[in-house]
């Protein structure tokens, strides 16, 4: 089942027609949300206030219908009356945005802005429109091509097209991001820094107006960004500056990803001694990465010389597992873990209850999920300290997919080339819902998530993302495990 993305009144949803109006719609939707939240007989009247909506001549009831049916795991019903919507309103928001899918899946820039020409002709933006964004998010994907593609002009000329006041910020950083990889740090400091300014305005003298929050929310990404530019352009001096207003976003207490930064700019200055400062602060956290590692290296040998690196690293580490286990502890739960049965790469079923008397590793995971993948090579280090216990399972529920006719063989594909020594379980859409059923059966609301289940069948630990640092993950999964058994 493919879901077609309904956006009737805009990503932000901005208000239409009077304020009455959108605050009667705003109690509405309260009340469908808290049937939903509700109990079997409270969602059944859910059911009930759906199909009445059906009756409505109005195409935005019918997609609100659309939405709840889905959020009730009622795919099949979402999905007709989609299907409906687009032959009742042949100009409306539906068959538009199931129109506009052809712009994202082509990947010629050339092929793609006739696309978007023929897609604006046949859904022109009606005056005073709400949908700008939809508009927005069309352009932004012929400006992206074209900046992947290397022709500069087009992707500057699509990054002003964005008319969104609060999503200007991230079209222009999103084409700066683009235009980086291809070399013009010049163009998008440009970008950037409109981003920036349009930004701390909305986290300072217009934080007031409508989705504020939203627009300064990429203010920190953008600083950042702007100093690779500076870097990359050999402006230190500049880079240093920009990366204090960093600093003082994260309140005086630099983030790794700061400090690894600040480190970079200070190696290429020479300073060496206040790279390796920062640096073995890093370390000493367990959020070294490869190339934060290597510019330790590089400081260390400046500073101490060539020999005992990774002695040193290893003193660093020292009370890692121990501080890590301290702030675990006080983050245990206990909720009963849904049992399940899926399959493996190989066929071969796997159920939860069957294993227990074990301590379960459980890491929600998907191939197109870049954090996921980072996340990887310390699950694979974490599995490696209890490859001889086996009485610790490590399991990869492979979940959500994206776009791959055979998932399977994609996730397989993906572990293989890799050589990671995973054991992956497929939790595939149900047909007639269209949901990963394991994955939401514990709830996850992002990936990647892990649990840790101890030999009861009770979930100890749930914790969501990758914080970028490997000693650090290794350590926080393996104080996860041994807390677990005891």
């Amino acid at each position: 089942m493919k879901k077609i993305l309904v956006l009737l009144g805009g990503c932000f949803a901005l208000a239409s027609g009077s304020a009455f109006a959108q605050q009667k719609q705003d109690t509405l939707r309260k009340q469908y949300d808290a049937l939903l939240k509700g109990d079997e007989q409270q969602q059944n009247l859910l059911v009930t206030k759906m199909y009445t909506l059906l009756k409505s001549k109005n195409e935005h009831d019918w997609a609100t219908a659309s939405n709840y049916f889905f959020q009730l795991k009622k795919g099949n019903t979402s999905d007709s009356i989609q299907a409906a919507m687009v032959k009742r309103w042949p100009k409306g928001a539906t068959a538009r945005n199931k129109a506009v899918q052809v712009i994202y899946d082509e990947k010629d820039p050339v092929k793609k802005e006739q696309l978007y020409f023929q897609w604006l002709k046949d859904y022109p933006m009606k005056k005073d429109s709400n949908d700008m964004i939809v508009y927005d998010y069309a352009a932004n994907a012929v400006g992206s091509a074209y900046a992947d593609a290397d022709n500069l002009p087009k992707a500057l000329e699509y990054a002003d097209k964005v008319m969104t006041p609060v999503w200007k910020g991230e079209g222009w950083a999103g084409t700066a991001s683009r235009i980086m990889k291809k070399g013009h740090y010049a163009e998008a400091q440009v970008l950037l820094k409109k981003a920036i300014d349009l930004s701390y305005e909305y986290r300072t003298t217009r934080k007031g107006e409508y989705g504020a929050a939203f627009a300064a929310m990429g203010y920190p990404g953008y600083l950042r960004m702007y100093v690779q530019t500076l870097y990359e352009n050999k402006q230190y001096d500049a880079a240093l500056e920009y990366l204090k207003r960093v600093e003082e976003v994260e309140n005086g207490k630099p983030s790794p990803a700061t400090l690894e930064t600040l480190a970079k700019i200070q190696l290429a200055k020479g300073d060496y001694q206040q790279a390796f400062t920062g640096l073995s602060e890093v370390a000493a956290k367990g959020m070294l990465n490869a190339t934060s590692k290597k510019m330790l290296s590089e400081a260390y040998t400046k500073v101490r010389g060539a020999q005992g690196f990774d002695q040193y690293i290893d003193s660093l580490k020292g009370g890692l597992d121990a501080e890590v286990r301290k702030e675990l502890a006080a983050q245990m739960i206990s909720e009963k873990a849904a049992d399940f049965t899926l399959t493996d790469l190989e066929g071969k079923k796997v159920t939860l209850s069957e294993l227990k008397g074990k301590t379960v590793v459980l890491d929600f995971w998907a191939t197109w999920c870049g954090p996921c993948k980072a996340s990887f090579p310390a699950m694979a280090k974490a599995q490696g300290l209890y490859k001889n216990d086996p009485n610790v399972v490590f399991l990869f529920v492979h979940t959500w997919e994206r776009g791959e006719a055979n998932p399977t063989a994609a996730a397989g594909k993906f572990v293989h080339d890799n050589k990671y020594p995973f054991t992956v379980l497929m939790d595939l859409k149900d047909p007639s819902t269209g949901v990963n059923k394991v994955v939401d059966s514990y709830g996850v609301k992002g990936i990647p998530t892990k649990f840790v289940i101890d030999k009861n069948g009770d979930i100890r630990f749930r914790f969501t993302g990758f914080s970028g640092g490997e000693d650090a993950a290794v350590a926080e999964v393996k104080g996860m495990v041994e807390l677990s058994r005891q």
